[in-house]
């Protein structure tokens, strides 16, 4: 399967996938709207791909709380007519979703738990993960969490987290980072190989969970981040109060990978993007 459509191809995540993908084809917002549902269809039915991946989302965690109905167009009414025309086509769809619909009582949730999202945007996600699941046909929901890696293309790209640290190391020697908010983490050049491994395998349409083994609080990546830098920085740990946002994280979202072959730590993938593969052995 390579002729595969690529959805927000020059995101972090959508430019792994075209590596993946050289035979496929990659739109992005420079390419379409994919709020014109109608212009979309047309394109895809003359395309005729043999899958298609969607990394398109409204992911302004806090700007959702100002603007849920844009957060519900992309994250929740696209995706279901996505899911909708790939299923009449025929095709698999994966659509990509967060460990943002879970409250974090639970702390580790597999991918059988019952969502409860805190948020608009973690509103917006499961809605979208219920509209693609009501399509039928082989669509896949991939739930992940704090994707880091080489930055997209786009402009709309958001900066990793790691990106976002070296940046602030540059001009001083002491960082602080919330120590009581705690995710998986998930490296988009690992995500994109699991999921070319998920259309390849062809499994059971369903909720698959695909991160990076292991998980983190904010404090704690920091910490990784500098040391594998060789930064000399301090990180001191300080609570979510220190940084207060318009919208609800949960405490603990760990997601449990139960149904795909797991995923290298999220250290060993963090040494890669930061020293280069060559040097890990």
């Amino acid at each position: 399967m390579e002729n595969v459509l690529i959805l927000g191809a020059r995101g972090m995540l959508g430019g792994q996938l075209r590596a993946l993908y050289p035979m496929g084809t990659g739109w992005d917002i420079e390419d379409l709207n994919v709020l014109d549902f109608d212009a979309l269809r047309a394109r895809v039915e003359a395309l005729a791909p043999e899958a298609i991946i969607n990394c398109v989302a409204f992911n302004d965690v806090d700007g959702a709380e100002d603007r849920p109905e844009q957060a519900l167009a992309l994250n929740a009414e696209f995706p279901g007519k996505l899911a909708r025309l790939a299923a009449a086509r025929g095709i698999p769809l994966v659509h990509y979703s967060t460990n943002y619909v879970f409250d974090g009582v639970q702390g580790e949730y597999a991918e059988t738990d019952a969502p409860a999202p805190l948020s608009a945007y973690g509103r917006s996600k499961l809605g979208g993960e219920q509209a693609v699941a009501a399509a039928g046909g082989r669509c896949y929901v991939v739930r992940t969490s704090v994707i880091f890696g080489p930055k997209g293309q786009s402009g709309l790209s958001k900066r990793s987290f790691v990106d976002l640290m070296l940046d602030l190391a540059s001009g001083r020697d002491l960082i602080q980072a919330v120590d009581d908010e705690i995710n998986s983490l998930t490296y988009a050049p690992d995500l994109a190989r699991a999921t070319r491994r998920l259309l390849e395998d062809a499994p059971a349409a369903g909720v698959y969970h695909l991160v990076n083994q292991g998980a983190a609080s904010w404090c704690d990546f920091a910490r990784e981040i500098f040391r594998i830098a060789g930064r000399n920085v301090t990180v001191v740990p300080v609570s979510s109060d220190r940084f207060p946002r318009k919208a609800r994280r949960p405490a603990r979202a760990v997601l449990v990978n139960t149904r795909r072959p797991r995923l290298r730590p999220w250290r060993e993938a963090l040494s890669e993007l930061l020293v280069g593969p060559e040097r890990l052995s």
